[in-house]
């Protein structure tokens, strides 16, 4: 190994502990493999500065590679000065380095986020679009077991669940691997001091503006003064519990989401019916899934979010956040642009058996009566016809321009979405009820009123059509 590289190694004071830890992390989470190129998000700052120096060290032992890639968001006085740093470090230690300048604030704007979340966006796309020029396999970044804490804590205030408060994965799905959080931050910092390695500085740390630095420099502090000194290290502990519950319970929801859960098309369908027989955390959990099947991620989605959605009635609709409305039709959630591709189902049905529109979840069986064996009124989930007036098979179709038939009690015919208007069922839904028809005659939609050409009286054999 050159010696420039040899200078970061451990030195054989209390700093060989940080690198046994950080060897038993790795070690542990299968976070680096021989062959690996690691991509380091590196800042400059103290918890990437002390990566770099372990990465460098732990290739004595495992053989792979590093290079560096540094976001310059172009925030802070300082920051030309940190990427020069960064750009003497890479020359240092002879890795290469991939810098791109960013203009965060007009990205916020643009976007209407926060500067916080406007870097995370930007920083992880720069990242994931170097490791594939790079063909790195992993990404790394600097966070402490503190940074897992104050991760808990913004969480918790926030009203998250047990996905939330799992915190910060050692690995995950998108190739991003932590190695430092089995660290404390104190850790780093005397890591660095000892074996004499610089590192910037972020004067934005100590800006008490934003939640997580009132966090880090005034609450977890006054918690370890007053409540316990190793507070940090059991929010860490409970967050490494949840994620391994997590892991267990994101099988069994995998299993169930099968069910559940159904892409058609363009179309992602939630089915309420299959919901309700879940225990209510997996309902909740998968619910969660199919917003996140909608989104992309679940960044945004809260409580009352998922708890509105599992409660939809038909017809229903519910605005989110990204411009996404979704709407109950039937026992499925689907989101609203999607609906015109459901307005196309056409289906005979020979009055045997049960007939089922799966486009809208809808389900109806159908049996012969007498006039006298009549059920109790209900239209809305019933109609009761005079059997010998039926033309076989009955057709289910949509509403179509121009629908109109003479129901039950009036004098002449009027139009479909007048009854409809009348019944006051719900506007979005009225192009996606089926409408049955005995030959050309419509006879019946669920909510609205039989023709009355097909009402039946005591004498009468009746056909009997009802939801299910």
């Amino acid at each position: 190994m050159p010696k420039k590289q040899k200078e970061i190694l451990v030195s054989k004071t209390a700093s060989s502990r940080v690198f046994a830890l950080f060897r038993q992390e790795v070690s542990d989470c299968k976070l680096i493999e021989p062959g690996d190129h690691i991509l380091l998000a590196y800042s400059g700052g103290p918890d990437s500065t002390c990566l770099l120096s372990l990465l460098q060290a732990l290739r004595e032992e495992i053989p792979f590679s590093v290079s560096l890639a540094h976001l310059n968001h172009g925030l802070r006085a300082s920051a030309a000065a940190d990427e020069a740093f960064v750009r003497q470090m890479a020359q240092r230690f002879c890795l290469p380095l991939v810098i791109r300048r960013v203009k965060v604030r007009s990205y916020a704007r643009r976007h209407r986020l926060n500067l916080e979340e406007a870097g995370r966006q930007l920083r992880y796309t720069f990242l994931e679009e170097t490791r594939q020029k790079l063909r790195a396999t992993k990404i790394a970044t600097g966070h402490t077991m503190d940074d897992q804490a104050e991760t808990f804590l913004l969480r918790l205030f926030r009203g998250s669940g047990p996905r939330g408060l799992a915190g910060i994965y050692p690995q995950t799905e998108r190739k991003v691997i932590r190695p430092l959080l089995g660290l404390r931050r104190h850790q780093v910092e005397t890591y660095l001091k000892e074996i004499g390695l610089p590192f910037c500085l972020d004067e934005s740390n100590l800006d008490r503006r934003y939640r997580r630095n009132r966090l880090r420099l005034e609450l977890i502090p006054f918690l370890e003064k007053n409540f316990d000194p190793k507070v940090v290290d059991h929010l860490a502990r409970a967050a490494n519990i949840l994620r391994a519950e997590e892991d267990f319970l994101n099988q069994i929801e995998e299993e169930e989401g099968a069910r559940v859960i159904r892409q058609e098309g363009e179309a992602v369908l939630l089915d309420t019916q299959a919901l309700s027989q879940l225990h209510l955390a997996l309902a909740r959990r998968l619910v969660r899934r199919y917003l996140a099947k909608l989104r992309g991620d679940l960044r945004e989605v809260n409580f009352a979010e998922v708890e509105a959605i599992r409660r939809l009635e038909p017809g229903q609709e519910i605005h989110l956040r990204r411009r996404i409305k979704l709407i109950k039709f039937g026992s499925y959630i689907i989101e609203k642009r999607t609906l015109n591709q459901w307005r196309r189902y056409q289906l005979l049905w020979d009055g045997n058996g049960v007939v089922t529109v799966p486009e809208l979840g809808l389900k109806f069986s159908g049996r012969m009566a007498k006039g006298q064996e009549l059920p109790s009124f209900d239209d809305t989930k019933r109609a009761c016809l005079k059997a010998d007036s039926l033309r076989w098979p009955l057709l289910l179709r949509p509403r179509q321009p121009g629908d109109s038939y003479q129901p039950f009690g009036a004098t002449k015919p009027r139009k479909l979405k007048d009854i409809m208007s009348d019944r006051q069922l719900p506007a979005s839904l009225r192009a996606f009820l089926p409408v049955f028809l005995s030959g050309k005659n419509i006879i019946w939609v669920p909510g609205c009123p039989v023709a009355e050409a097909f009402k039946v009286s005591r004498d009468d054999k009746v056909f009997i059509i009802e939801k299910i």
